[in-house]
């Protein structure tokens, strides 16, 4: 059975290629999206994910992490009294404006963090030092907005010194991996300089982020700050990162729209699969017929079309597989938020065999319809 699949398969190699150019087109376009989708929820929650705090305190009915209202600067000394706590700090996210040296503006996120944090924001540096930010104004961007950020036919560099809200900065490193679901990237800074570029008074703050003592779970913590200020919303780290990517990802449908194209992309590699599969099972009619006149049946039929289909995924799956994790590589340095993992190659591995399987059921039931006096047929 397999020797006739494979004769089968590679005697007409214009059909081959068809069929390995609507497999590769759809593995690649599948993986991509959801490499997409990966990327973007990422971003979504990077902040939450990576600071290191285990409770997250702020404004009731805050959704995530980059809409959330100001509250009192007196909070944060009410919830760092809380019991349990190892330390507490404040923590501004506020979305501001970045003005070029030609003039053009751009929008950003401030982040702003307490003098020496203990949050490990941004955790990866590609030029630069993180504790310079609480010296002589500085700030930090990644490294993939420096195009953009830069000037014409120069892109941004350390030491320039742009405008912030009508305050002067100076650039002092450059992040790596530190993304945003918007088009707004992050931009970290000393607390108090924050508070000046995020239009923000000296007695608000955003955020108060709590360590638990060890011997405290954060879901303790959390019930504890909820039962000392129950005005504020408590969440763990875990709880807050998941309310950020659901907003983002499917109260703006963006999560949707991604897993929409990814359907389509399989689709679209059945349909052309099918019909490629059809078109070989159509043209060897007689030679099924003659094998199920001397005796094979339906079932061994079946493995033979459905290998033949096989033998064709795990061609295209590999080409494809090679491709998208090029383009995950290359895409994030053209600010596409791609992520293609080890994982989620090895998971697009059953997506193709079930994109085979489904293309061969077709032609599998035209042969089990088959009668074998067709080979007497002229």
């Amino acid at each position: 059975m397999p020797a006739i699949a494979r004769r089968n398969l590679f005697q007409d190699k214009v059909k081959l290629g068809m069929a390995l150019v609507g497999i590769v087109f759809s593995v690649g376009l599948v993986t991509l999206q959801f490499g997409l989708l990966l990327g973007t929820m990422y971003n979504a929650s990077g902040i939450v994910d990576h600071a290191g705090c285990d409770v997250w305190v702020m404004q009731k009915s805050t959704r995530n992490l980059d809409l959330c209202d100001v509250m009192n600067e007196r909070r944060y000394y009410q919830v760092a009294a809380t019991p349990g706590v190892a330390w507490a700090e404040r923590l501004i996210v506020q979305f501001t404006m970045w003005k070029l040296p030609d003039g053009r503006q751009e929008n950003t996120s401030i982040v702003g963090l307490e003098p020496y944090s203990r949050l490990q924001l941004p955790w990866e540096m590609a030029e630069g030092r993180r504790e310079d930010i609480w010296r002589c104004g500085g700030v930090i961007i990644d490294e993939r907005e420096r195009v953009r950020f830069g000037q014409p036919g120069r892109p941004l560099a350390l030491n320039d010194q742009p405008e912030i809200h009508h305050h002067r900065a100076r650039i002092v490193g450059f992040s790596r991996g530190v993304g945003s679901f918007t088009t707004s990237p992050y931009v970290f800074a000393d607390y108090k300089r924050a508070l000046d570029y995020a239009m923000m008074n000296q007695h608000q703050t955003k955020f108060v982020v709590l360590k638990a003592k060890p011997g405290i779970t954060p879901e303790q913590l959390r019930d504890a700050v909820r039962a000392r200020v129950p005005d504020l919303d408590a969440w763990t780290t875990a709880e807050f990162s998941f309310k950020t990517r659901w907003y983002w990802l499917y109260g703006t449908g963006m999560g949707l729209g991604v897993i929409f194209g990814a359907s389509l992309g399989t689709l679209v590699g059945v349909v052309i699969v099918g019909q490629t599969m059809y078109s070989a099972t159509m043209e060897r009619l007689r030679e099924y017929g003659t094998l199920k006149a001397l005796g094979m049946n339906n079932f061994t039929l079946a493995l033979i079309i459905v290998r033949q289909s096989l033998m064709a995924g795990i061609l295209g799956y590999v080409l494809a597989s090679i491709m998208a994790w090029y383009l995950g590589q290359r895409l994030p340095d053209l600010n596409v938020p791609v992520q293609v993992p080890p994982g989620l190659i090895g998971a697009m591995f059953f997506v193709t065999v079930g994109i085979c399987v489904a293309a061969s059921v077709t032609s599998v039931l035209k042969v089990f319809r088959l009668e074998p006096a067709i080979v007497f047929r002229s």
